[in-house]
């Protein structure tokens, strides 16, 4: 009862209050139109200045010539249009009818021009959609997409390619209107030369769904490319090739695509041995927009994957790796498209690192470690989609496959003895999703169905020369069959759509060990929910679900555990936008699911040389408060953007993992018992644009607190858990000839308990590059890395890596370059990490300085 009345609380704490200047604005509705034909003026562009002069705003007139607006009632409007005259007029003399637009009038003008310079406005404002004219971002040294989407205010490009827009995911990546990566954009963002596109579109409440729009609101935007004319209908894209002065190191990329009206191809293709990452540009998302889409795979019980260092894996790794991508999408009519991709990543990767872990409890344990690691990975994914959106059905229908082999082996020794261990996984899945929407009257019927059948299969071989207890061989196996199928009706119900909504959920996990045990859950799940739109873009909108459980366990026919419950689970969204430039959101949810293991045996698992994991046979139960608080605010005049999120979890969950040190084996026992874990988290960013001087600034922060319980050898505590960071990035090109950029992030770590109070450990990280122009055709590049890790309280080790890369422009086609990483030759990298009560320090040994010359194609 108190998770419900502090749901209805937050509720009514975001009841809209309008200010005192919002009174005080009046909103307009304006039609532009000829003075002689009375035809509609798209474009014509309304200024807004105050009583002095200033400027306030501006709007440019849709399609239709109509133009919304507030403004004060000192305001003066000034209407222009190329071909026209000006016009002002002030507000206190606009008078109109209620529910009628106003009526401006411009008179054509012939102007007689010499020589004309047009000047785009960095960003404008098209109803709901905002374009990002690139020419006004780009700068000397750009190349790809990627780059500009960087700089462009309000947008943020995470490291591994993801794009947000005022710290929110986009939910939709368009190239000319059409959906032809899917999830997978990276593919175009880190590959389309940027002189290929004119415009960047970021279309504002984006709902993808035609037939939704005016009637599910969205808080997310979708991102439109727009060509120049000139990379129309045409292929465009670039090869490059490049190899070291020792003829070992190799950096080959292509990148293909043709855009026409009804047909777009995309070809990617890239394989290096210099380090760098490629499985992004391959890997799946997970889009939060559909998560009825979503099921999370079965997790086995070996890790295929090489843990991640905080250093750029292209520092440290050695590697031969290839990413492929084969993206088509057909226009079959006016509202039918189908979509084809073919994903390919393959990688060969090797390493090696020293390790000093030291476990607390009654017992602590220090484990030294020098191990050497290499890893084999394979994934294909084909995936084929149909899809038919109109105003008046809509019917979508995705069939995917994955296969995937990853194999690692390493070498080791540890506190003086040898070991040697090997994973080999096979994982794979076929899924099919189905979603449709479409008309019964007034009404609207919504279904979508989940169907997914997966098999992962594993191998763990350990080996010691002095420790028979090393000596293992285990077999894994894990087997899942899902479906999810939704059925919701829309009603209209005072203007607004009452939504009812029935869910039912099916999985079957089946693990073999010795024999095979069956995790099978069925969920049946009712909901009502009421979406309350008022103004423009403010709603309310509550769900109250109600649903049923029930979770089994069972060895062959024999039932070993069963469990039933259910959940009352409702969700809140509140939207109020204050003007054009603010708005506030407000989320709050509450959750419950069983909290299965990622695998069940009745008897003790082997999950690495000296890892033991006790899972017993029980089921626990978990619930999730979740509330979340959201600002955004945009200035398109100033090009000031601005995001500012709260968000606060809290989750019970019935069972809790304790886990055991000792000198020969790490044992993991699930225990039932009372597990709470709290975590805040906030957000905040601004980011602005001086297009006058060529500077750009964007800066984060945020700060993450999570209290969690730690039950290690014998002690059992709540752990406080603080990270603290703060970034700042800037670029400068006002000269031709110069260009500067620079980024610098802060990060502080500490934890707190009743058993340990750890130092407060900061890190840095500097990125900083300079370009110079000495000539029209020469570009030279020197970039800095700097990671300065707190090793102990006061104490540093820093790592400083420089690059330089020398390009020359042949001709418009070919271009020629000469690039040096690690140019001082760093040898290696140590950071050390608080995590609980635990200590883990590293050291990792560097690539060594490399040389490469390398040849460009653009077509």
């Amino acid at each position: 009862m108190r998770k419900i009345l502090f749901l209805f609380f937050l509720s009514f704490m975001c009841i809209p209050v309008l200010s005192q200047n919002e009174i005080a604005m009046k909103k307009l509705t304006i039609e532009v139109r000829d003075s002689v034909t009375y035809q509609p003026l798209a474009d014509a562009m309304c200024r807004v200045m105050n009583a002095t002069g200033r400027l306030q705003g501006f709007k440019v007139a849709d399609r239709e010539g109509q133009i919304s607006l507030s403004v004060r009632q000192e305001d003066v409007l000034t209407f222009s249009l190329i071909g026209y005259g000006k016009r002002k007029i002030s507000v206190n003399n606009i008078q109109g009818q209620a529910n009628q637009p106003i009526i401006v009038l411009l008179s054509p003008k012939q102007v007689q021009l010499k020589e004309v310079i047009v000047k785009l406005s960095p960003i404008r404002k098209q109803g709901d959609t905002l374009v990002y004219n690139v020419g006004s971002f780009l700068q000397k040294g750009d190349r790809h997409l990627e780059d500009v989407l960087k700089k462009l205010p309000g947008i943020k490009v995470a490291e591994n390619g993801s794009v947000s827009y005022q710290g929110r995911a986009i939910n939709r990546f368009y190239i000319e209107g059409q959906d032809l990566m899917g999830d997978n954009y990276t593919q175009a963002t880190r590959n389309m030369p940027v002189n290929a596109v004119r415009d960047v579109e970021v279309m504002e409440d984006h709902q993808p769904i035609k037939l939704l729009q005016g009637r599910k609101p969205s808080e997310s935007a979708a991102l439109n490319i727009k060509l120049d004319k000139g990379h129309w209908a045409r292929p465009f894209g670039e090869i490059k090739g490049g190899i070291d002065t020792r003829m070992k190191v190799w950096d080959n990329q292509l990148f293909l695509t043709q855009i026409m009206k009804h047909t777009q191809i995309l070809v990617s293709a890239k394989m290096n041995n210099t380090g760098k990452d490629l499985s992004s540009e391959t890997n799946e998302r997970l889009n939060i927009y559909e998560l009825d889409a979503f099921e999370p795979l079965p997790q086995g019980v070996l890790s295929g994957n090489i843990a991640q260092e905080e250093l750029p894996q292209e520092r440290y790794l050695h590697n031969k790796s290839i990413s492929t991508g084969l993206n088509t999408i057909i226009s079959l009519s006016k509202d039918a498209t189908l979509r084809s991709n073919v994903l390919l990543y393959e990688d060969h990767a090797e390493y090696n690192h020293a390790t000093s872990s030291y476990y607390g409890g009654l017992t602590p344990l220090t484990l030294e470690i020098s191990e050497w690691l290499k890893q084999r990975t394979l994934r294909l994914i084909p995936t084929l989609k149909y899809e038919e959106n109109s105003q008046k059905r809509f019917l979508s229908d995705e069939l995917s496959y994955s296969l995937g082999r990853q194999s690692a082996f390493s070498q080791m020794t540890t506190n003086g003895t040898n070991i040697t261990e090997q994973t080999r996984i096979r994982p794979s899945y076929v899924k099919n999703y189905l979603s449709s929407s479409f008309r019964i009257g007034q009404s609207l019927l919504q279904i979508r169905s989940l169907i997914r059948y997966s098999d992962r299969k594993e191998e763990l071989e350990t080996a010691s020369d002095t420790q028979a207890l090393y000596n293992t061989f285990e077999r894994f196996i894990t087997r899942s069959a899902m479906t999810r199928n939704i059925i919701t009706t829309s009603i209209p119900v005072l203007g607004n759509d009452l939504d009812l909504s029935l869910q039912a959920y099916y999985k079957d996990n089946t693990y073999n060990y010795s024999y095979d045990i069956h995790h099978r859950t069925f969920k049946m799940k009712a909901t009502p929910g009421y979406t309350w739109t008022y103004g423009r873009k403010s709603y309310i909108s509550a769900e109250l679900p109600m649903g049923w459980t029930r979770v089994s366990l069972a060895k062959d026919d024999s039932k070993l555990t069963t469990r039933g419950f259910m959940a009352f689970e409702p969700n809140l969204n509140i939207r109020q936008t204050v003007n054009d430039k603010l708005s506030i959101t407000l989320s709050a949810s509450l959750s419950t699911g069983d909290n299965a293991l990622g695998f069940y045996a009745l008897s003790p698992l082997r999950t690495g040389y000296r890892t033991i994991q006790v899972t017993g046979n029980d089921i626990y139960k978990s619930t999730r408060l979740y509330s979340a608080l959201h600002f955004r605010y945009r200035n398109l005049v100033t090009m000031l953007f601005g995001n500012l999120s709260v968000a606060y979890s809290d989750t019970k969950a019935e069972s809790f993992s304790n886990f055991d040190y000792n000198d020969s084996l790490t044992t993991m026992h699930w225990i039932k018992g009372n597990n709470h874990r709290h975590n805040i988290r906030t957000n905040a960013m601004i980011d602005k644009t001086f297009t006058s001087i060529g500077l750009s600034i964007k800066a984060d922060m945020a700060y993450e607190k999570t209290d969690f319980l730690i039950a290690q050898s014998g002690e059992m505590t709540q752990n406080h858990s603080h990270h603290a960071t703060a970034g700042l990035s800037t670029s400068f090109q006002k000269l031709s000839w110069l260009r500067l950029s620079a980024a610098i992030t802060a990060n502080y770590y500490w934890e707190r308990s009743s058993i340990r109070r750890s130092d407060v450990l900061s890190s840095y990280i500097t990125n900083a590059a300079l370009y110079l122009f000495p000539s029209k055709n020469t570009e030279l590049k020197i970039k800095f890395y700097n990671l300065t890790n707190e090793v102990t309280d006061g104490h540093y080790h820093t790592c400083g890596l420089l690059d330089a890369n020398l390009n020359y422009k042949i001709n418009k086609v070919w271009e020629a370059g000469l690039t040096v990483t690690n140019l001082l030759n760093t040898t290696s990298y140590i950071t050390t990490q608080y995590t609980g009560i635990n200590t883990f320090t590293s050291t990792l040994p560097l690539r060594n300085r490399e040389i490469m010359v390398h040849l460009q194609m653009r077509l």
